[in-house]
């Protein structure tokens, strides 16, 4: 329901161009598995359809001179309205003496300088250095589980007064983030995901695949939507085998919802990896498929792979078995 919410924010902008390709691919596996935002997608396209066809509003000679009027209405009574800092005036100092006004103006004036030095003390000069420490390229700075390493990207503008001879640089800061956790930590599992979605280098991504099996699989707070859409995605687009060939066995250990299986079917059939079609088989052959998603053993049992033949044949031969089980049973 979470990731419906994140992904119902987004689904308006689905047609148009500024959703950047991470947040489309993201949608289209979400959009595989929920019938839901599936529905809202059809909503929304149905609604600017209809915005589209309507007419534009066009007021008429009449309608823009009773506007007129009232508008002039309006500005004439504010002008003669007094204004909030003239009544706080008069409340305040309207029927008080001088000497009153002179103890009452003291008195306000003390408690500025009270409140001012309680709440808006001056920043000392070792919070000073914490906050450059941030902005200014050089050495790793500590933060909470990890580091932060600031590093200069691009001068953007220089300026010279010649008056002080002051110099002012304007430049962008980079930050290389290191983080330490387990996959339950936000950071981590965003990283992870983005990974797998966007990361250039296939030893990453593979190294990505890697921890969330050794880790998220075991998560006691259960596995996350974006997690297991990412790996989805791996599954059915990565170009690397390696990376496709951990995913589908990272996937074999998860509750095999209809995205997940849907993926593994659509794998078993398409994938040319014969080790990634193995994975596929063996984790749809341990859940419970409907009679039309059994239908894929009879494709695979003229795959290329011996293996992947045997484990279709046996599987029709377990449906085979309890077709006529049931038949039997049905006939006492």
């Amino acid at each position: 329901m979470k990731n419906c919410n994140y992904i119902q924010t987004l689904l308006p902008l689905f047609d148009s161009d500024e959703l950047t390709a991470i947040e489309k691919r993201q949608i289209d596996d979400h959009l595989t598995a929920c019938a839901r935002c599936r529905d809202e997608l059809a909503s929304i396209r149905a609604l600017i359809a209809d915005l589209r066809r309507a007419d534009a509003f066009e007021p008429n000679a009449a309608m823009l001179a009773d506007l007129r009027r009232g508008l002039r209405r309006r500005l004439r009574q504010d002008s003669f309205r007094p204004r909030w800092p003239e009544k706080l005036g008069e409340l305040l100092f309207g029927h008080f003496r001088p000497v009153v006004q002179l103890g009452f103006t003291a008195a306000m004036l003390l408690i500025g300088v009270i409140v001012g030095r309680q709440f808006f003390a001056p920043v000392s000069p070792a919070e000073k250095i914490e906050v450059l420490s941030y902005l200014t390229p050089g050495k790793p700075v500590a933060i909470p589980n990890g580091y932060l390493a600031p590093s200069l990207a691009k001068v953007q503008m220089i300026s010279i007064d010649p008056a002080t001879r002051e110099v002012q640089v304007q430049y962008s800061i980079v930050n290389d983030v290191q983080v330490r956790g387990n996959v339950e930590n936000p950071l981590i599992r965003q990283a992870l995901s983005y990974a797998l979605y966007a990361e250039d280098q296939p030893s990453l991504r593979l190294r990505a695949v890697k921890a969330i099996g050794e880790t998220y699989v075991s998560t006691p707070s259960g596995q996350d939507d974006e997690i297991t859409e990412a790996l989805v995605h791996a599954l059915k687009n990565d170009s690397n085998a390696g990376v496709r060939l951990k995913a589908a066995q990272v996937l074999k250990q998860l509750p095999l919802n209809t995205l997940v299986k849907n993926t593994l079917i659509r794998v078993l059939m398409r994938d040319e990896n014969s080790a990634v079609r193995i994975q596929a088989i063996e984790a749809l052959g341990r859940s419970n498929l409907t009679q039309d998603e059994q239908a894929v053993f009879h494709t695979a049992a003229s795959d290329t792979n011996e293996y992947v033949r045997l484990q279709a044949k046996r599987l029709l031969g377990g449906q085979l078995e309890k077709a006529i089980k049931d038949e039997n049973q049905n006939r006492l």
